[in-house]
């Protein structure tokens, strides 16, 4: 047990790897859990010893049987026994019984076939802790930001680009939200921002002159400030001006 402790500990048997680890958090969460359900317990056996007591025409056997199914409801049967002294249902607690069960919490084994030049002890923990990451990519894929199902498309190569661009959209989303999340953002949150970056009209709409503006809001220019950075304000001109710029104008007499 000495082994699964923060920090991953390695144990190598034939072609195997064992990666061992305790995680503080899920450790307290487990203790936590086990706690709770013994301390209704315990709530439900004093109320049934206050019933039996007030009333004559309780069964206290049915007092015994109903603590004993809760125990093994919750799993608590291995260090919490119960029995009768008179009329009343008493319980002992075994102090070492419910030691050795708490140290298995939060301990968990990594097994993997990798040698160790294709992945270190620390990087085989980190992709099992990556597990969690990937199954949140799918759910933003699937179902989240994204969506990419249902898709109704006839043609296998236009399912497959539609896979293929949602696939690419993922990335960056998680590039995105690498860089929104230490501003407490959501990439909803980012993108919504986003939407108020626009660009500036330069005289008639009709001539298609555009540009970046020079200065953006306060929330916009937040997320702007972790993204790689836009480029100077150009001029963009409209396909109309394009094409008179690149057709030389007919000269007239007397120029």
């Amino acid at each position: 047990m000495e082994l699964f402790d923060e920090q991953p500990a390695e144990v190598v048997v034939g072609a195997r790897r064992y990666v061992l680890r305790c995680n503080p958090q899920r450790r307290a969460r487990e203790r936590a859990r086990r706690e709770d359900p013994w301390r209704r317990v315990r709530q439900w056996i004093e109320a049934r010893n206050a019933e039996v007591a007030r009333s004559g025409r309780c069964d206290p056997a049915c007092s015994l049987r109903g603590a004993q199914e809760r125990l093994a409801r919750y799993r608590l049967g291995g260090w919490v026994q119960v029995r009768l002294e008179g009329r009343q249902v008493v319980w002992t607690e075994e102090a070492a019984a419910r030691e050795a069960e708490a140290q298995r919490d939060g301990c968990y084994m990594t097994e993997t076939d990798l040698p160790v030049a294709a992945a270190s002890t620390q990087a085989v923990q980190e992709r099992y802790l990556g597990l969690s990451q990937v199954e949140r990519d799918f759910r933003t894929l699937k179902t989240g930001l994204l969506k990419l199902r249902p898709v109704f498309l006839r043609r296998a190569d236009r399912t497959r680009g539609h896979a293929v661009v949602s696939w690419l959209a993922l990335k960056l989303a998680r590039a995105l939200d690498r860089r929104v999340a230490p501003l407490g953002l959501t990439v909803e949150d980012a993108v919504e921002r986003l939407k108020g970056v626009r660009l500036v009209c330069l005289g008639d709409p009709e001539l298609g002159l555009w540009r970046l503006p020079e200065s953006y809001p306060a929330a916009q220019t937040e997320v702007l400030g972790v993204l790689p950075k836009l480029g100077a304000p150009v001029v963009s001109l409209g396909k109309a001006n394009r094409h008179r710029l690149r057709e030389r104008q007919p000269r007239h007499a007397g120029q």
